[in-house]
């Protein structure tokens, strides 16, 4: 029987608020089960859910007839995120529990549709890179993989505080070099200068963090990506730390490409957020590498 995909809006109190999200999922629940995935896709700045699902070519719903996920896009207090970036923002100014939503959410959809707790997958565009990096620091145990896109570690953030036991979690980044809000070398985030968010460091900075968070030692190997078929991508290099490890961290450098999410059916205003990648599809990667490989 073809798989039917649903788009319903919900609500989960959290932290005092009334917090909303999208959920896209195939062919009904699953009564009795208790081993679905669950991705959560946190949206970048100004956006909601119902955007970001746009923004990416609905891409990441594939995951709900490919992998019989349960797919999340959650709203951010006010479009925000109070994530990994010490900025005055709403949500910031609010002091919102965005950590304590994102376990209130792991929570209901395991309860109400039968996700694993231990197979819970989180996605941040730009803005949600943020919380992504921030629920790395300090709720790994209940992240199984973490995908990274247009975002970069804050100068400082993660340097203060020791993060959880058991912190090592597989991370994929992607990011363009020519990257117009976000620097691919680091520096200044902004708006095309406006509205600064802060120092940040560069996206290879970023990835051997996160592969020295993983107690990977070695050398990274960087080479061109290659799609399922052994064809070369020549816009996109790969940077992977540990590649023999269950907790691998690996970068991918898309040459020329701006604040996008690469996809086959949508590549917004390039005038304004920079070129996509037509080679790369970023959901692909994430289900071949975090969702669909047993670690």
């Amino acid at each position: 029987m073809a798989a039917t995909m649903r788009a319903l809006p919900g609500t989960l109190g959290a932290g005092g608020l009334t917090r909303t999200f999208l959920q896209v999922s195939a062919n009904g629940d699953r009564f009795g089960c208790s081993d679905r995935p669950l991705v959560v896709v946190f949206h970048g700045t100004g956006q909601t859910g119902r955007s970001v699902r746009r923004f990416s070519g609905r891409s990441f719903d594939n995951f709900a007839t490919s992998a019989d996920a349960v797919v999340v896009y959650p709203d951010g207090y006010r479009r925000d995120w109070n994530g990994a970036r010490d900025i005055d923002t709403p949500a910031q100014r609010r002091g919102v529990d965005d950590v304590g939503f994102f376990a209130d959410l792991v929570d209901a959809m395991a309860a109400a549709h039968g996700t694993a707790p231990d197979r819970v997958y989180v996605i941040g565009f730009s803005l949600g890179g943020q919380m992504v990096m921030r629920l790395l620091q300090e709720v790994p145990q209940r992240v199984a993989g973490a995908a990274i896109i247009s975002s970069t570690l804050p100068a400082t953030y993660g340097t203060e505080t020791t993060p959880p036991a058991d912190a090592a979690v597989p991370v994929l980044l992607f990011h363009g070099t020519a990257d117009p809000l976000a620097p691919y070398d680091g520096g200044m985030v902004s708006l095309r200068g406006l509205f600064p968010r802060g120092l940040h460091h560069s996206a290879a900075e970023t990835a051997a963090y996160y592969a020295a968070r993983n107690g990977i030692t070695g050398p990274p190997l960087t080479q061109p990506l290659h799609h399922a078929d052994g064809t070369e991508v020549t816009t996109v290099t790969t940077t992977t730390y540990g590649g023999d490890s269950s907790t691998p961290v690996t970068l991918f450098t898309v040459h020329g490409g701006g604040h996008q999410i690469p996809n086959p059916a949508h590549s917004p205003m390039p005038w304004f957020w920079g070129h996509s990648c037509p080679d790369l599809v970023c959901a692909d990667l994430i289900g071949r590498r975090l969702l669909y490989e047993p670690r």
